[in-house]
């Protein structure tokens, strides 16, 4: 998910090795912009990792950024069953190319604080490894389910989609909420109030804010090489070139 000029923003622990690849738009015909990787930073505390290249990305591609809302539950953060859009791979199993991806929507519907070891289902509190950072949970629904709202192309997470970017929508503009970082098939929960237990699929994200000043997130930011400007003789090169192009047309 591009942020800057020359830097994004993935998982760590799925991060770009060698080239990053950009699609120009969401059709698939589009080109597709590859660029080296030439160094990149992991956010303090996350599984948020700053990727770079040395020169601009092409202006043309989006930036997106980041809701800067500090949180200690779903509440803080202002989207307890506010409509997402999850980006992920549409082949089940598989890390796709670019052009495999698909947006979806789902909702926020838990929260799994840092250092937590429970986390809140539906109708049930789940026992859970203690976590390493802030994350926003989403639940795999149904029509007809009463615990959550089934939202229309609802969608999860699947293996390979480390690093995916979780939106809000609003007024035509996205706003970076999330980085996907795991995915479990098996979380329980009485979904529809009527079965009791059953377990659903749930996806996990990294949350992103907050990202504003004197953040880890904007210090990590601060680290990446700016991209160098032309210096004043190449300008005078470039200038010269052109120059004797002229001359040689005439």
């Amino acid at each position: 998910t591009l942020l800057g000029d020359n830097y994004w923003v993935t998982a760590n622990h799925f991060q770009a090795t060698g080239t990053v690849s950009f699609v120009a738009s969401n059709n698939p015909s589009d080109p597709v912009l590859t660029y080296p990787v030439d160094g990149g930073f992991l956010v303090p505390n996350t599984d948020l990792f700053i990727g770079f290249t040395e020169d601009s990305i092409d202006s043309s591609l989006a930036c997106y950024s980041c809701s800067n809302a500090g949180a200690n539950s779903l509440a803080d953060t202002g989207l307890d069953g506010v409509e997402l859009l999850v980006s992920g791979d549409r082949v089940p199993g598989l890390a796709g190319t670019v052009t495999d991806h698909v947006v979806a929507t789902n909702q926020g519907e838990s929260w799994y604080e840092t250092g937590a070891t429970t986390i809140d289902g539906p109708g049930i509190v789940v026992n859970a490894p203690a976590a390493a950072f802030d994350q926003l949970v989403t639940f795999e629904n149904l029509s007809g389910d009463t615990a959550h709202n089934f939202t229309p192309h609802e969608s999860q997470l699947e293996l390979g989609d480390s690093g995916a970017p979780l939106f809000t929508g609003s007024d035509g503009t996205l706003s970076l909420q999330g980085i996907g970082w795991a995915v479990t098939t098996e979380f329980p929960g009485n979904f529809d109030g009527v079965l009791g237990l059953e377990n659903r699929a749930a996806s996990f994200f990294s949350y992103t804010g907050p990202c504003g000043p004197g953040s880890d997130w904007e210090s990590t930011i601060a680290l990446v090489p700016p991209v160098p400007e032309p210096s004043s003789v190449s300008l005078l090169l470039f200038g010269l070139v052109g120059l004797l192009i002229r001359r040689r047309v005439r």
